[in-house]
């Protein structure tokens, strides 16, 4: 089971029917936005779709782990996260090196995502459910919910640059906002409710600052405040 609960059958067309809306958008868009710099400092849209890509090749080279492997790193939701932070620099690098500027990185990213969404099929039909990727092992759905993650952060990132109404599915938006929810709560031991997913999620994925939050969370206790969560945040950066 992934950290949250959901379906395994609606997530997986969530993350399709997501990454389908964001491709037929990049392709909407004029040829000038690919080299328009990103909410993130160093990222031109450009990179940010290759990056896309390479986040749906991880799906795609998922094999299935090996029951009697008691040595490979285990990863949940939190820890896989995590783990962003920690290679950003690489991340950063392997989409500004991932392809030449000539190349069209929307076709690249649609081919990978199309050998990721087939991955999963053949998956699902083998009835695995822990996987092996380069990060070490975790629950198939829990990697599908961190591929949805992407499309969602980085939809609303895409969106920001093209100054134009974002891509992303709202279902996709909520089941991404509850699981930065989920994490924030173990993390810190409080009860909080999302207030406005899109803040929220630009919050947790380190895109606004506390100060900026406005509306994001609000406390589960109506008696409480909402506590200062700076030391838990953002969730993935």
């Amino acid at each position: 089971m992934t950290d949250i609960a959901v379906d395994p059958v609606l997530l997986d067309a969530d993350l399709a029917e997501s990454w389908d809306a964001v491709i037929d958008w990049l392709r909407s868009l004029d040829d000038e936005v690919f080299d328009a710099e990103t909410p993130l400092p160093g990222w031109r849209v450009r990179d940010l779709v290759t990056h896309l890509g390479l986040s749906m090749r991880v799906l795609a080279n998922a094999e299935p782990a090996d029951p009697a492997d008691g040595t490979t790193q285990r990863h949940d939701l939190c820890s896989y996260l995590a783990a962003y932070s920690a290679d950003a620099d690489g991340i950063r690098e392997a989409a500004r090196t991932g392809e030449d500027d000539t190349a069209d990185p929307v076709t690249l990213a649609e081919e990978r995502g199309a050998a990721a969404l087939a991955t999963l099929a053949r998956l699902r039909r083998e009835g695995v459910t822990r996987v092996l990727t380069r990060r070490g092992v975790i629950d198939l759905t829990t990697l599908v919910l961190t591929r949805l993650v992407e499309v969602v952060v980085h939809g609303d990132d895409l969106a920001r640059s093209a100054h134009v109404p974002t891509p992303v599915d709202p279902t996709a938006r909520t089941t991404v906002a509850q699981a930065f929810l989920s994490m924030v709560n173990r993390r810190s031991g409080y009860d909080l409710e999302v207030g406005d997913e899109r803040a929220w999620i630009r919050l947790a994925a380190g895109r606004i600052g506390w100060d900026q939050r406005g509306g994001a969370l609000r406390s589960g206790n109506l008696a409480e405040g909402l506590p200062d969560l700076r030391e838990w945040l953002p969730v993935v950066g």
